[in-house]
């Protein structure tokens, strides 16, 4: 029985003993939490938000507040991919009661939460401007002796979005090209919007690929009985480092002077001329091209036009162009609009598309001769104006293969008729569904204004508004306003830099100047018997020998001044209207 007890009695014991014991509660420990609130001055909707990284859904550009705790970091970005920002970013360690102050008003879509000390070893060093140039926030280890706290926020450049393996596909039908797949810029669009860049927005006619020109040289006239009429006069640029066939070229600059030529004589000149002094990326244009050189020819020259000597140096490329003569004959009309235009352009940007060549009577002074290209573009008022210029050389100096001497012959320099092709960039934001909904989306447009023309190509049913197409919506349109271009959309994709922008080209082409078969037999000059040369209809000139050009063909010059000016509308309510013969 005793044996029973004691195990009962120390049980008791024990029960007693553990009910002094105090109660011990467990509490969570305190997170602090970063608060996005809807309007400034921390008021209106909120979302609380821990550590972490958020693609904000359904708080997404409805930020205007932002509170942040002490020892927490909110970087916070523009845009949002499901496991990235991009866009312009920023990292505020402080409340802010204002985000429009940092551009950052209903902008914030990604936010990544975080404390600004890490592993009690490291510090978040925060975004800044070192000597004018934009350092990003990084970790750096803890110093004995800390620095004074940073308390700027600084914006950082636009971040890059997710490169996407999509590709993307248009259909065309008629005038209206739809995206049926976004994808991304292609590799080539991406380079094209480089040189775009430097080039105004636009590409000329080197958009489709070099045109080669060969090595042959071009002869001149001289007017003068004690002269020959076959001096070679005008030779490709070659760089000494270069072997490939010359080519057309772009130069891209600023007009230093522009004037038309009133030169009488052996040499008689009256093209317009337009010195242009290269951007850094054309300088070569000048560095590379043949040395300044006192040529026989220019000892041979009347006068009053002999230069005595030449500069040690160039500084500028000189854009030469023989525009139409207006009426016939007369060396001034027909020039005087295309001169006071590059008049309007001293001292300011323009890109010429030509030969680049250097000129054996003029120091072998270097050109772009002819300029068959010539364009520029404004803004003002939220609206992009191009200038664009497409002519065929009227000189006549360079439309036949027996001008040509001293190389490989291609195709004569200007031979009509002259295509003028300008891949026009553009980049249009993609509106989020709400607004949308409630005001309507935007297009980009581009109208065409015309100046003057003369020998212009008309292409049947071309006057339509082209259109193109995403999500059942004409977010670019083109009005031609005439019979005058074949047009297409081209490298269209997602920005590399923004993942809400559609970038891409409008491609337009336009011709100027006739060639035109006038016979389809001839007797070959001076044969003896008489030799019969037969050549069927719609035969391309290089068909025919070189000693019968003339005799089956007839070239005339032309050109086509015109503007495009970009413009942004807005739509209201989507309605898509079916493109035909015009809208």
């Amino acid at each position: 029985m005793r044996n029973l007890l004691f195990p009962l009695f120390a049980f008791i014991l024990l029960q007693s003993a553990n009910s002094q014991k105090p109660i011990i509660k467990t509490v969570k420990p305190y997170k602090p939490s970063v608060v996005l609130y809807e309007h400034a001055n921390y008021s209106g909707a909120f979302k609380t938000l821990g550590p972490g990284q958020y693609a904000l859904t359904d708080f997404n550009d409805v930020a205007s507040s932002i509170k942040v705790p002490a020892g927490m970091v909110a970087y916070v970005y523009e845009h949002a991919a499901p496991a990235q920002g991009y866009g312009i970013s920023v990292d505020f360690l402080e409340d802010i009661p204002d985000l429009s102050v940092y551009n950052f008003n209903d902008k914030v879509s990604y936010i990544n939460i975080f404390y600004a000390t890490k592993d009690n070893q490291y510090v978040w060093k925060r975004n800044a401007l070192v000597n004018a140039k934009f350092v990003s926030g990084h970790w750096e280890r803890k110093r004995a002796r800390p620095e004074p706290p940073n308390t700027v926020a600084v914006v950082s450049p636009p971040i890059p979005g997710p490169i996407s393996a999509t590709s993307t596909v248009l259909t065309v039908n008629g005038a209206s090209t739809t995206i049926t797949t976004l994808g991304n810029q292609s590799l080539e669009g991406k380079a094209f919007w480089e040189i775009a860049k430097d080039q105004m927005g636009i590409i000329g006619n080197d958009y489709r690929g070099r045109e080669e020109i060969g090595t042959a040289c071009f002869e001149r006239a001289s007017n003068n009985v004690l002269i020959p009429d076959n001096l070679n006069f005008w030779y490709p640029q070659r760089p000494s480092n270069d072997h490939r066939n010359p080519f057309k070229r772009t130069l891209s600059g600023q007009v230093a002077r522009a004037a038309q030529a009133n030169i009488q004589g052996t040499y008689a000149d009256f093209d317009v001329n337009i010195d242009i002094i290269p951007y850094p990326k054309y300088g070569y244009l000048v560095t590379t091209a043949h040395k300044p050189e006192f040529t026989t020819i220019m000892k041979l020259q009347d006068v009053a036009y002999d230069i005595k000597e030449c500069p040690p140096s160039f500084d500028a490329v000189e854009a030469e162009i023989a525009e139409d003569y207006w009426p016939k004959g007369d060396h001034t009309f027909g020039r005087a609009r295309l001169t006071d235009m590059a008049l309007s352009r001293v001292g300011r940007g323009i890109c010429v598309y030509g030969i680049w060549i250097y000129d054996m009577g003029h120091c072998c002074h270097p050109e772009i001769h002819p300029a068959e290209q010539l364009w520029w573009s404004d803004s003002s008022n939220n609206r992009i104006k191009s200038n664009l210029n497409v002519v065929c050389d009227a000189s006549r100096r360079f439309w036949w293969r027996n001008q040509m001497d001293d190389g490989t012959k291609l195709k004569p320099w200007a031979e009509p008729p002259i295509k003028g092709l300008f891949a026009i960039a553009f980049e249009y934001a993609l509106p989020n569904a709400a607004a949308t909904a409630s005001i309507g989306y935007n297009t980009l447009k581009f109208d065409v204004d015309y100046i003057q023309h003369y020998n212009l190509a008309e292409y049947p049913n071309a006057n339509q508004t082209y259109n193109l197409v995403y999500n059942g919506k004409n977010i670019v349109s083109f009005v031609p306003n005439n019979n005058a271009f074949k047009v297409s959309f081209e490298h269209v994709g997602i920005s590399p830099e923004d993942n809400n922008k559609i970038r891409g080209f409008l491609v337009i082409e336009t011709s100027v100047g006739k060639t035109t078969q006038i016979t389809t037999q001839a007797y070959f000059p001076g044969s003896n018997p008489p030799a019969l040369v037969k050549l069927p209809a719609g035969s391309d000139p290089s068909q025919a020998p070189q000693a019968m050009e003339k005799l089956f063909f007839k070239k005339e010059e032309g050109h086509y001044y015109f503007t495009v000016t970009q413009s942004t509308v807005r739509n209201g309510t989507p309605v898509i209207r079916s493109v035909s013969g015009g809208q």
